[in-house]
């Protein structure tokens, strides 16, 4: 079972890592069409990055909660 958890948190540890990539990928193209004039276009991005942001927050806390209810303790905590 160890195993099975840890293919877990690899997994949204992955996933975390790519939302975080597309959410600053999103945010950058959203600058571009913004200096371009393309104000909605922009804002669309905005918005999709914010989205990406939010779901790796949450996954983030799947995650610490995940490790907290196996008894294990997080790694920012003392």
């Amino acid at each position: 079972m160890p195993d099975e958890r840890r293919r877990r948190m690899d997994a949204t540890i992955a996933e975390i890592i790519e939302r975080e990539g597309m959410a600053r990928e999103l945010a950058t193209r959203a600058h571009e069409l913004a200096q371009h004039g393309h104000h909605a276009t922009a804002e669309l991005f905005r918005q999709m990055g914010r989205q990406q942001r939010v779901k790796g927050m949450e996954l983030r806390g799947n995650l610490g909660a995940s490790e907290l209810s196996e008894g294990e303790p997080a790694e920012d905590s003392e």
